[in-house]
């Protein structure tokens, strides 16, 4: 077992293969190399990238989703998802079976609950990991060292053993987390392709789970990796890696869809901003890195000549985000407002544009 056991929640009963070649470490693959191929041994044709936002990012989704169902695209269809964080959660909803209504009421506390069926509870999102000041101590020790590594890759080495066995890397407890998440998407991959990105703070790389030929813990701990955001939740270790939100990449991660060589691309992407419609200065300083990480993947998208529409919530919906995107309560307002920027949207040349070609890359038309 690893030393570092006590910083992540490990995958039960798994060990994973992980070596150089490992196609889940891919990273930004440059243009000249034969696409990431789907499960299937074909390139994607349709990809919906689905970013990191917390419980308002999952709100955001819920809207932005219903919007473009509305319209005729099948989301649920599409041959690749890409989820990051919050889009890990929603990616996985969608593959196992969940439809877009589900997240819509949920979003507006209107899901119905009923004995045995999934439903997230304000324990899913945090729950206090200690009871002592003790166990409070060893949180904020371990967490410490889970951020650093997360966002600088520091410290540069391991501290000793007996040191990491007395951390704990996160401040909230995640096996109500896993249980719950569990209830959405059960423990085996889909049929169909989603990746799910997360960042290993060992070797400090992207690392996409779900790929064929990759990493494939069962997909609630994969969800889990990709949503684990450091500090806060812990770490979930799979083989020798140590994973951690794939925010921490790019809220986003967009240029996969890139690499697996789509022919059109729709993302969600709840943490950026719309620039023909920037928000309050301090609020556009908190998502500037969103932002030009995402016009990088975009540019990306566009000099390989691919039709990419990219849905960013306006400034009156990052007033309502606020700063705090993972707190619990009614979230309905942000997805009316999601639901009605993504309508927007789509009536732009860039919307019209990338709802042909989804319609042409599926043989069906959507409807606007």
């Amino acid at each position: 077992m690893s030393s570092l056991t006590v910083q992540a929640t490990a995958v039960p009963g798994w060990r994973g293969r992980v070596g150089r070649d490992d196609p889940s470490t891919v990273a930004n693959a440059p243009s000249d190399r034969p696409p990431l191929l789907l499960s299937s041994g074909r390139r994607a044709r349709t990809a919906l990238v689905l970013g990191a936002g917390g419980t308002v990012g999952l709100a955001v989704h819920a809207g932005a989703l219903r919007a473009l169902t509305e319209v005729g695209v099948d989301v649920a269809g599409a041959d690749l998802m890409i989820g990051t964080s919050a889009g890990a959660v929603v990616s996985a909803t969608l593959r196992a079976g969940h439809p877009v209504s589900s997240l819509w009421e949920m979003a507006h506390d209107r899901h119905p609950v009923k004995p045995g069926e999934p439903a997230f509870s304000p324990d899913v999102v945090y729950r206090q990991g200690w009871r002592t000041p003790l166990g409070l101590g060893r949180r904020l020790v371990g967490s410490s060292w889970v951020l650093g590594r997360s966002l600088v890759r520091w410290p540069p080495v391991n501290p000793p053993a007996a040191a990491q066995r007395w951390w704990r890397g996160g401040m909230a407890s995640s096996t109500e987390q896993r249980a719950e998440l569990s209830a959405w998407t059960g423990d085996d991959w889909p049929d169909r392709d989603v990746w799910l990105v997360t960042v290993d703070i060992i070797g400090g790389r992207r690392v996409v789970l779900g790929q064929p030929g990759g990493l494939r813990p069962p997909i609630v701990d994969a969800v889990r990796a990709s949503a684990a955001v450091p500090g806060l939740y812990p770490p979930v270790r799979v083989g020798r890696r140590m994973l951690v939100d794939g925010g921490v990449h790019s809220s986003t991660n967009a240029d996969l869809a890139v690499s697996a060589g789509a022919d059109v691309i729709l993302v969600i992407a709840p943490m950026a901003s719309d620039p023909d419609d920037p928000p309050a200065l301090p609020m556009r300083a908190a998502r500037a890195l969103f932002d030009r990480r995402l016009d990088t993947e975009l540019d990306r998208a566009r000099e390989a000549g691919i039709p990419v529409l990219a849905v960013r919530p306006s400034a009156e919906e990052c007033r309502t985000h606020g700063v705090h995107m993972l707190r619990t309560g009614h979230h309905g307002a942000e997805a009316d407002l999601a639901y009605a920027t993504t309508r927007r949207a789509l009536d732009t040349p860039d919307g019209q544009d990338a709802l042909r070609a989804w319609g042409e890359a599926t043989s069906l038309t959507p409807q606007s």
